[in-house]
């Protein structure tokens, strides 16, 4: 995993406890110095610089709202569920947890109701978890833990099912938010995971949101059945998806290099105010063009590096140079040598 800024955040965000030290927007504090300064300080700041304010959030939050809205009007029934997808480093994970956070602060002004004597539970209007080779059974266990839900080791994974579904209504969780969810993988038959987790959709009094890369080539929604009994889970899941896709720009089409370039200038501009930082090369077409290729267009990949060779020219006192993505460019194809 990157070091930089646009990662930090990410480790944090399955302890719940941790999520009011973790930024809604990028701080617009200034530089604390500049390039003659305290290089520390500096580094330190630059690594501080995200969330940028890509359209993407804003576009993610509005739509986990709006599957929210549309699942509490229906009242139960077929939920619908909405789907993030796109190819790794296009800065999808960063964007969906900033929406994600501030999905979280709205809902936080309407809290569940009082349930008995005026004992209110712990209000947890969303839910985050992120899976590395999960089964179904381990994403409800993810779950549980996340809202703190006594669970013991033998407990079958229903059972914990059906816990969540009468806890949740009393936490106000209106949203689930699981992470990586293309790595969600099948134990047993063809069918396990998609039925599963269609199951679970139907069975929790919530909205999901998967976030993955190639959502519709994983597990998550493949059909392996050959039953020719009418029936697909995955059919049923992706017909009630809706879908957000992030992706690589592509540079023979020029809107979308444009659209490039304005997300890294939201960086540049930032990077401009430590006094004496020079922005000649990083705005060079020269500087852009290799910058465009070896992030291969991803945009969260592209900021990353970009911070990065400004942060080694930093140390050095000066402004970044086209030297300085070169240097990155042996580094991401050799390794560097220590």
């Amino acid at each position: 995993m990157a070091t930089s800024g646009y990662s930090s955040t990410i480790d944090v965000l399955q302890n719940r406890a941790d999520w009011p030290t973790v930024r809604r927007y990028a701080p617009e504090d200034p530089p604390p110095c500049g390039l003659d300064g305290d290089r520390a300080a500096l580094d330190h700041w630059i690594n501080r610089l995200g969330p940028l304010e890509t359209p993407e959030i804003e576009a993610i939050k509005a739509a986990m709202l709006d599957v929210d809205a549309v699942n509490t009007d229906r009242g139960g029934g077929s939920r619908r569920w909405l789907g993030i997808d796109g190819p790794p480093l296009v800065g999808k994970t960063h964007a969906t947890a900033a929406a994600m956070l501030r999905v979280h602060d709205q809902l936080l002004d309407s809290p569940p109701p009082v349930r008995g004597k005026g004992v209110r539970a712990e209000h947890i209007p969303v839910v985050y978890v992120s899976v590395h080779g999960a089964s179904s059974a381990r994403l409800i266990a993810s779950i549980a833990n996340f809202v703190d839900l006594p669970t013991t080791k033998t407990q079958r994974a229903q059972d914990t099912l059906t816990q969540l579904r009468n806890v949740l209504p009393l936490l106000g969780t209106r949203l689930i938010v699981v992470d990586d969810a293309h790595m969600l993988r099948r134990v047993g038959g063809a069918r396990d995971l998609t039925d599963n987790l269609k199951s679970i959709i139907d069975a929790l009094p919530v909205s999901f949101i998967y976030a993955g890369a190639g959502l519709h080539d994983s597990a998550l929604l493949r059909r392996t059945d050959s039953a020719d009994d009418g029936y697909s889970a995955a059919e049923q899941m992706a017909g009630r998806m809706r879908r957000l896709v992030l992706k690589r720009y592509d540079p023979t089409i020029a809107a979308e290099v444009r659209n490039w370039h304005r997300k890294l200038d939201l960086l540049i501009k930032r990077l401009e105010t430590i006094p004496g930082f020079d922005s000649t090369d990083v705005r060079s077409k020269e500087f852009g063009h290799r910058l465009f290729q070896l992030a291969d267009g991803r945009t969260g990949r592209s900021l990353e590096l970009l911070q990065d060779c400004t942060k080694r020219a930093v140390r050095e006192g000066r402004s970044p140079q086209l030297s300085d993505l070169k240097w990155l460019e042996v580094i991401d194809t050799e390794g560097e040598v220590l």
